[in-house]
């Protein structure tokens, strides 16, 4: 039989319980001296009510940079002295006084670095007799987490202040499009009255046409996409149409989508300006009629279609001696007779027959399905209408006219350039036989005209002679009356025609090919003027110069320009090159040219602005400097109110996408301070100075050095 196993006594069984604690306390001894990262203190309370260490672990000594013998024994004031000592001293007594765990963060500097530390304090009872004898401090390094809570502080306030301040309207909506919130932008377009829009769903600021649109997309945004919609209609809380460009983006929680902002930005009037210089550009500003541009763009589409059974007449007419007319009526009275013969050649206008305005008086009908004997009667019924008269002022008037007619019998190798030059030359024809005559446009027809021919050939042989030079036209800033930009203008004197306008030989080199010889010599002579104004001390000055579209055109054009300034030693900012809005055509080729002048630093002006293409795309994407107010708006600022408001839409837009302003043909004080109250930088015109030879303007450059 096994012998029974012994029993263990209670006096054992109490010492090996012991020994255990002793074993358990020195493990927690170590473990808080050692190896727990967070500091801790014990603190005795004195009676005085100082705080004496009585105890600090490794952490702790490390946290203050104190060895353990230095700090036993001591005061809480002798070892951390000014006002953190102060912060510590004050929240010990604090815990002290209150009988509880307080606790408290302190921030310090630490190798420039700022840090923040957590501590709780725990009075430390004795003997549950009340008497506070110890207090525990245990610290914790929480520089990691507070610098996240103040970095999601900030990030809170930065996308507070975005959604609050923004200009654009800002939704907050749930995902199925209920609204959570607006921003006070939202609130003021829309006028949702504070928390009623609350009550809607997004939808309700759309036509109903555009709810699929809405619904389709909020789906999309639900998968976590972002979308836009440009230019949609919205409507205010009242009723009120806006048009906006919109925007969703989800809402993102842990990549879970937990709504979506919309944001409205308001283009209305935008849109409207945008409108506006669209139907500029296609349309007459006096007559209403469409203009050469469209005139253009209808020949074009004709050219380019198939439907080759259709047949298409284009009639050139003008006005027998209007010019006479028109000096003796006066300009007013001229641009109401106008006026008249514009109605009058409308009132033949059908789903067939199209009328535009090509020049001062001179109009193009298009017709389409008239053969020719058609169009023969369809003349002959306009010109018959002439016989009444035109009344101005109560005064009776009467007016003829000629026609020059061009039959579209084929569309190969056809331009819109090519068939109004036929239609014109036909039309010069019949004003050659008299009044109320009409012909149809044949091969052969331009060699009747001998003196074109001769003009072309003096033309050919006029730098070579020197008979060009250029005349220059002082570009006045409207705020203090200097000059710090001129344009250089072409001018004419033959041996044997003498002094030939612009007007005539300007379209005869664009014709004949002239145009590009002429067109580099007027750019080296422009610059050669600027180096002898250098020379002068002349040296602020600029000189603006005309590029016609063909030499725009040429591949190597930004060399011309780049070698004339070489040549003559000039800063490309010196020089400014005007470019028609005809020019801009092409939209590769033109803005790669113009990036290409921009490159070398010259300046960039649009002449004539408002008359021909008048695109925001081109002033938005094309790198523009300058625009020029074409002279038919400054004309009539004061009598005609669209020309006016016409006039202010420019300015205003060529503000807001920063390029300066120019009106042309400024000739009257009304249209100089209409100009300078709405801020246009400078004019140009009769009322300053007509354009003077090189030595004249000279005169005023020296003037206001």
């Amino acid at each position: 039989m096994e012998a029974p196993l012994s029993e263990s006594t209670p006096i054992e069984n109490q010492a090996a319980h012991r020994n255990e604690q002793q074993v358990v306390s020195k493990v927690i001894m170590e473990m808080i001296t050692e190896h727990i990262s967070d500091s801790v203190f014990i603190m005795k309370v004195s009676e005085n009510a100082d705080f004496i260490y009585m105890f600090a672990n490794d952490a702790a000594l490390y946290s203050i940079n104190q060895k353990r013998e230095d700090i036993i024994g001591k005061s809480i004031g002798s070892v951390v002295r000014g006002p953190q000592g102060d912060r510590i001293l004050q929240s010990y007594r604090e815990a002290y006084e209150k009988k509880e765990t307080i606790r408290y963060i302190d921030e310090i500097f630490i190798s420039n670095k700022l840090c923040s530390y957590e501590t709780l304090l725990t009075p430390i009872f004795d003997n549950g007799h009340d008497k506070r004898k110890y207090i525990a401090a245990v610290t914790r390094d929480i520089t990691a987490q507070q610098n996240e809570k103040n970095e999601l502080k900030k990030m809170k306030h930065y996308y507070s202040s975005l959604i609050s301040h923004n200009l654009d309207s800002i939704f907050i909506l749930s995902n199925n499009g209920e609204i959570l919130n607006v921003n006070k932008a939202a609130s003021e377009l829309f006028q949702t009255g504070g928390d009623d829009s609350l009550l809607l769903k997004i939808e309700d600021y759309f036509d109903p046409e555009f709810f699929l649109d809405i619904y389709e997309t909020m789906k999309m945004i639900r998968e976590g996409r972002s979308l836009s919609i440009p230019s949609i209609n919205m409507r205010k809380t009242n009723g009120t149409a806006i048009i906006a460009d919109i925007k969703f983006i989800p809402i993102k929680i842990e990549e879970k989508v937990e709504g979506m902002y919309l944001i409205a930005r308001d283009i209305t009037s935008e849109k409207q300006n945008v409108e506006q210089i669209q139907f500029l550009s296609r349309h007459d500003h006096l007559t209403g009629l469409l203009n050469r541009r469209a005139l253009e763009d209808q020949l074009n589409l004709i050219i380019n279609q198939h439907d080759e059974d259709s047949s298409y007449a284009v009639i050139s007419l003008d006005l027998d001696r209007f010019k006479i007319l028109n000096d003796f009526l006066g300009y007013n009275n001229g641009d109401d007779l106008l006026k008249e013969v514009a109605a009058r050649l409308d009132s033949y206008t059908s789903l067939s027959v199209q009328l535009y305005r090509l020049t001062a008086d001179e109009f193009v009908f298009i017709s389409n399905g008239l053969v020719r004997h058609e169009t023969e009667s369809f003349v002959e019924q306009v010109a018959a209408d002439f016989s009444r008269p035109f009344t101005i002022e109560g005064e009776d008037y009467y007016l003829s006219t000629c026609f020059g007619i061009y039959m579209i019998h084929h569309r190969e190798n056809l331009t819109a350039d090519f068939i109004i030059s036929c239609s014109r030359q036909a039309l010069t024809a019949a004003k050659a036989k008299g009044s109320a005559q009409f012909l149809f446009y044949r091969e052969g027809m331009k060699d009747a005209f001998p003196n074109e021919l001769l003009m072309e050939t003096h033309l050919r042989r006029a730098i070579e002679l020197n008979e060009l030079s250029l005349f220059y036209q002082p570009q006045v800033n409207l705020s203090d009356g200097r000059i710090h930009s001129v344009e250089a203008l072409l001018r004419w004197n033959n041996g044997k025609f003498g002094s030939v306008a612009p007007s005539q030989f300007i379209p005869l080199a664009e014709t004949t090919g002239l145009i590009l010889p002429i067109g580099k010599w007027v750019i080296d002579q422009a610059c050669l003027q600027l180096e002898l104004w250098n020379r002068k001390g002349l040296k602020k000055t600029r000189i603006a110069v005309n590029i016609s579209p063909q030499q725009f055109s040429q591949e190597d054009f930004d060399e011309v320009i780049k070698q004339a300034l070489e040549r003559h030693e000039l800063e490309p900012s010196m020089l400014e090159i005007e470019i028609t809005e005809s020019a801009l055509g092409n939209v590769l080729e033109t803005l790669n040219m113009l990036k290409k002048l921009k490159k070398i630093g010259i300046k960039i002006s649009i002449d004539d602005f408002g008359t021909g293409y008048s695109s925001l795309n081109y002033l938005k994407n094309f790198p523009i400097d300058i625009l020029k107010i074409d002279q038919s708006f400054v004309k009539e600022l004061q009598t005609d109110v669209r020309d006016a408001a016409i006039t202010k839409t420019i300015i205003h837009l060529a503000h807001s996408l920063g390029m300066e302003v120019v009106a042309e043909g400024v000739e009257e004080p009304y249209q100089v301070d209409f100009l300078k109250n709405e801020k246009c930088q400078k004019g140009q015109g009769y009322f300053f100075s007509k354009p003077v030879s090189s030595k004249e303007i000279e005169k005023h450059l020296m003037a206001i050095v």
